[in-house]
């Protein structure tokens, strides 16, 4: 098979795995409901992946992928559409098909209701992947909804679209074959996941407390863009720190985000080794931002700043500046 041969299997074979919380056709007999959850994994030398699916008929797709350990070059895979997901964390896909294309200028959503049993969660900063025709959303491995779904033999996902009923049988040991998996691969790419239960204050992890403060911010219902919640490992600790981009923020009523004056807009950094204590993210004025890897095997923050600013902190030329974690808070890199 060519390159290009092989470059339309992988995007049929994305496409079908994104095809996540689809309707099942009717509401039959318990026969129905017979179906059990499977792990596939894929691993091309370049990066690996792996899915868990129904094995009859569309349903849920969760994934993690990352690196692949054999180091191979994507130019040699051609693989230049991997799954890169953070550590600790599932990608959920949803298809258009049970929740509906995304409008004109809507590109994420917080209005979809998953229920289990007797609990609900709102799956709130859906985002819309254009190149799939699927809304995605990263959960953290510990998300509570994972458990309430492994408790009960089905599911609903309520939207505009109506109530999609979906099987959960197998589904909490799909789930635990899946976390192993992960693990296992991402410690040996040098990004190991969090211990189990890691969070920050009152058990919130640092992404579940950033879009809690966008809402508080906004006073209410907000959209973000996918970039407006950068993850990254700026610590080391191995938990997921988050770094949110107010220009990336639209607050309900509002053309554009309260939290950008005429140049610079807030950067918050929730980080897990300082957040806990303190209850606030550290937060900054910036132009731009951007995770940058660093020699040391952690991320560094780059910020856009104004020529005032960069005179201020005494950097010569250029106006950016990368804020790195020096062990017990965070300092400019010179």
């Amino acid at each position: 098979m060519d390159m290009r041969g092989q470059r339309v299997m992988r995007a049929s074979v994305r496409a079908t795995v994104g095809l996540a919380f689809a309707l099942l056709p009717g509401l039959g007999a318990a026969q129905d409901w017979a179906q059990d959850w499977a792990m596939s994994q894929f691993d091309d030398g370049s990066f690996f992946s792996a899915t868990l699916a129904p094995v009859d008929g569309p349903g849920p797709a969760l994934v993690c992928g990352e690196r692949s350990p054999q180091g191979v070059s994507p130019a040699v895979t051609g693989n230049t559409e991997p799954d890169i997901t953070p550590p600790g964390a599932f990608r959920v896909y949803i298809s258009d098909r049970a929740i509906g294309a995304p409008g004109a200028h809507l590109q994420t959503r917080d209005d979809v209701l998953l229920v289990a049993g007797d609990d609900g969660f709102r799956l709130r900063g859906l985002r819309w992947n254009d190149l799939f025709s699927t809304w995605e959303l990263d959960l953290p491995e510990t998300d509570p909804a994972f458990a309430a779904i492994a408790g009960q033999d089905r599911f609903e996902l309520r939207s505009d679209r109506g109530n999609h009923v979906i099987s959960a049988m197998g589904f909490g040991e799909g789930v635990r074959q899946l976390s192993g998996y992960c693990r296992a691969m991402f410690a040996a790419v040098g990004r190991p996941w969090p211990q189990q239960g890691a969070a920050g204050a009152r058990g919130v992890t640092m992404r579940q407390a950033a879009e809690a403060d966008i809402r508080r911010g906004c006073g209410g219902p907000a959209s973000w863009t996918p970039e407006a919640l950068k993850s990254a490992n700026i610590d080391g600790d191995g938990a997921e720190d988050i770094v949110l981009d107010w220009r990336e923020v639209t607050c309900s009523g509002y053309g554009s985000s309260l939290f950008c004056g005429a140049a610079m807009c807030s950067a918050d950094l929730y980080i897990s080794a300082l957040y806990p204590r303190r209850g606030k993210p550290e937060s900054w004025l910036a132009q731009g931002l951007r995770i940058q890897p660093l020699s040391n095997g952690m991320d560094g923050v780059v910020m856009g700043s104004s020529l005032a600013s960069c005179s201020q902190i005494g950097l010569p030329g250029g106006c950016e500046s990368t804020m790195y974690w020096n062990g017990t808070g965070l300092a400019p890199l010179r």
